[in-house]
């Protein structure tokens, strides 16, 4: 490993370059730290360097991938036990393809922890195809170590060997104890190849090189439609503070209602004037009970960013105590009772649970045909205090938009917003009609990543703590 001390500029560098703030303090702060921990064990000195420059919990794995880079000069042993792992590895170049296997099903079933780094990086330079020179993120390189290892068969092989208990709960409890210990084993030699393969990207090309072919990113800057599964599990870790912030912005944003003359404060000022009330007191406003409906968009063009718009309704349904949704694509389903089961039960709503009912003609976007029968029905229940959130790209396959009846709708709400989940340079382009709904709404925003959506409920909030001072 290089010096940890030199080490700290660059990955400062790298982390501002992808968006994770690091001050001047922080810097000093996390040079002074590798000052007085181990530098050849490399997860001290990660933790280490996580107290100094980490702030949020939604960083820890960006910071985790590049420190992983900026760390991958070094093989495991040096980093981890301080031995010359390239004196360690010859024995294993000179193994057979079934004697290495063999090898490492014993390292994986005895957790050697000595050996199966080792294991790791003779994998991937024997199996893994690495090209010098080509600009890859490496995936297909993992996949290939991860064929040849077989850590499937190796998974297999450990519950074939594993102790079974007497009677049919301890047999029970034994089988899923054996199951997770060999996941858990399988899943740590998974990352072991990992960040073999990044060590052998980071010695063609460099650390800098590769980060800006992994495109690393921070959670709330993936892209929510074209995130990865890993990805994804990110970004549904901002989910719960983000809903809770949403959720308090809208109901804040609701209609306060007027304030009405207090005939006891003015009688009690008017005390001071001989019985004459010079000074009016008003009462102060009641609290508004804020009423949120959400229209939600399940159709093909919007599927993928569907499931993110679920899990974070279903946040919000826990913190806001009148929450209606609906989910639509050439019709309307009320899903407010899914979404509250789902809440409750602590469990996902799947996709095609949710759009079940949203489907009515041909299943394709249809947004004149539901905003027509949501000014029918649902519509009618708005008021003032009511806060419309429609998610959706407002493709309607060049239908009827019915703006009119859109703008009835608005024109009973007290407040309507449009969240798009499109670029917005594809907006009113083909057959989007966003343009013709957005002179309708208090705000239309793009919200492809959790960046823009934040900044939305920054905006919230702003607006309704100058609403409030204004009825103050």
């Amino acid at each position: 490993m290089p010096d940890a001390r030199g080490m700290v500029a660059p990955l400062v560098d790298e982390l501002r370059a992808v968006g994770i703030p690091v001050s001047v303090g922080e810097h000093v702060d996390a040079a002074r730290a590798v000052a007085h921990v181990p530098l050849r064990n490399r997860e001290v000195l990660r933790v280490a360097l996580q107290c100094a420059l980490v702030k949020e919990a939604g960083q820890l794995a960006t910071f985790d991938l590049l420190f992983d880079l900026w760390a991958a000069g070094a093989s495991p042993a040096d980093a981890d036990a301080g031995v010359d792992a390239d004196a360690d590895a010859a024995p294993l170049a000179g193994l057979t393809d079934p004697a290495l296997r063999a090898a490492l099903r014993e390292a994986i079933g005895s957790a050697d922890e000595f050996l199966q780094p080792l294991l790791a990086q003779e994998y991937v330079r024997r199996f893994a195809g690495v090209q010098p020179g080509r600009a890859v993120a490496g995936v297909r390189y993992m996949l290939a170590a991860t064929e040849a290892a077989d850590l499937d068969g190796i998974r297999d092989d450990l519950l074939t060997a594993a102790p079974c208990g007497s009677g049919p709960r301890v047999s029970a409890l034994h089988d899923r104890l054996a199951r997770t210990a060999a996941d858990r084993a399988v899943d740590d030699f998974r990352r072991l190849l990992q960040s073999a393969v990044r060590r052998a990207l980071v010695a063609d090309r460099g650390a800098a090189a590769v980060r800006r072919t992994m495109h690393v990113q921070l959670a709330q800057d993936m892209d929510i439609s074209a995130s990865s599964a890993a990805q994804s599990r990110q970004i549904a870790l901002a989910i719960a503070p983000l809903s809770q912030h949403l959720a308090r912005a809208l109901a804040s944003d609701a209609r306060t209602r007027e304030r009405k003359v207090s005939v006891r404060g003015t009688l009690r000022r008017a005390m001071a004037t001989g019985g004459v009330p010079f000074s009016i007191a008003l009462a102060p406003p009641r609290p508004p009970r804020p009423e949120i409906v959400v229209l939600c968009d399940m159709s093909g063009s919007v599927s993928a960013f569907s499931r993110f718009t679920l899990d974070l309704l279903i946040a919000m349904d826990s913190r806001l105590s009148r929450l209606r949704t609906f989910a639509f694509i050439d019709g309307l389903a009320d899903i407010t009772g899914l979404v509250g089961e789902a809440r409750a039960a602590g469990r996902p709503l799947g996709t095609m649970e949710a759009a079940a009912g949203s489907a009515s003609v041909s299943g394709r976007s249809d947004y004149g045909r539901v905003i027509r029968a949501f000014a029918r029905g649902p519509a009618r229940s708005l008021t003032r205090r009511s806060v419309l959130l429609v998610i959706g790209d407002a493709r309607t396959n060049h239908l009827d938009p019915a703006v009119r009846e859109f703008a009835e709708i608005a024109d009973r709400a007290g407040r309507v917003y449009w969240l798009n989940p499109e670029p917005r340079q594809y907006w009113d382009d083909g057959d989007s009609v966003i343009g013709g709904y957005a002179p309708l709404c208090t705000r239309v925003e793009e919200c492809r990543t959790l960046r823009q959506i934040a900044d939305f409920v920054l905006g919230l909030a702003s607006t309704g703590a100058a609403t409030a001072a204004k009825h103050s």
